[in-house]
């Protein structure tokens, strides 16, 4: 059973790493500009196409998932999900980078690690004094589904606007390589900054005068990557 797990979590992380995606998105974008378009070449083209396609969408499900969830989300889970960002800011900054992870729901935010009810009162007190002085930037985690949806979608959408780009003006292929060169640095410049920007804009909400914790409670695990204890943090926000 835990090497079923373990396996879980390496398959979860290489399929969540940004960068996986947006290699093969590189990978193909070359094989699309590059690969001459007559005879045999033509039919092998259109034959590999449906399913480079395929393994693009499956290696990009979070930025699909995340993209419909923008149009879905509560105010109310936008609230807690910042106070369960900020609160494991705290946690992290006490005890290092410990395995500590989180999600949010209407009315909490669920936290897993080797913690207590202590630690976890503690760090969301800290939380409510820092955002008082205006440290609203603490919600802020780069380690967030959020940050890693938004750089896959990036990735995807840069290298399929070059991509039609390129082959509808003809581009010979030293123009390709240097289009392609330009993604990849337009990428790693941008996929932080903008999923940050988006992360704060439309996931996480502090539209609130007043935050606090109703009760906190050990809850069973409901997402395979959670680890025991699992603690339930209710929250009052008005």
């Amino acid at each position: 059973m835990l090497r079923i797990e373990r396996l879980k979590s390496r398959y979860f992380r290489f399929i969540t790493t940004p960068l996986t995606g947006f290699i093969f998105c590189l990978l193909m974008a070359v094989f699309v500009v590059s690969m001459p378009r007559n005879g045999p070449n033509l039919v092998l083209f259109y034959l590999v196409l449906p399913w480079l396609l395929l393994v693009v969408i499956l290696l990009n499900k979070s930025f699909l998932y995340n993209l419909f969830r923008r149009f879905t989300l509560a105010e109310a889970i936008k609230k807690n999900h910042a106070l369960e960002h900020g609160t494991i800011y705290f946690l992290r900054r006490r005890f290092g980078k410990a395995r500590i992870g989180g999600s949010a729901e209407a009315d909490g935010f669920r936290i897993c690690g080797d913690l207590t009810r202590e630690h976890l009162v503690n760090a969301f007190n800290e939380l409510l004094k820092e955002l008082k002085k205006g440290h609203s930037e603490l919600i802020i985690s780069m380690q967030c589904g959020t940050n890693i949806a938004t750089a896959q979608g990036l990735g995807v959408i840069l290298l399929a606007v070059t991509t039609v780009i390129l082959l509808t003006s003809g581009a010979d292929r030293i123009i390709s390589l240097l289009a392609l060169i330009a993604n990849v640095l337009l990428y790693f410049l941008l996929r932080a900054r903008l999923g940050n920007w988006v992360q704060n804009k439309f996931f996480m909400s502090l539209d609130f005068s007043t935050a606090g914790i109703q009760s906190i409670y050990r809850v069973p695990k409901k997402i395979w990557w959670e680890r025991n204890p699992v603690f339930f943090v209710k929250t009052l926000i008005s």
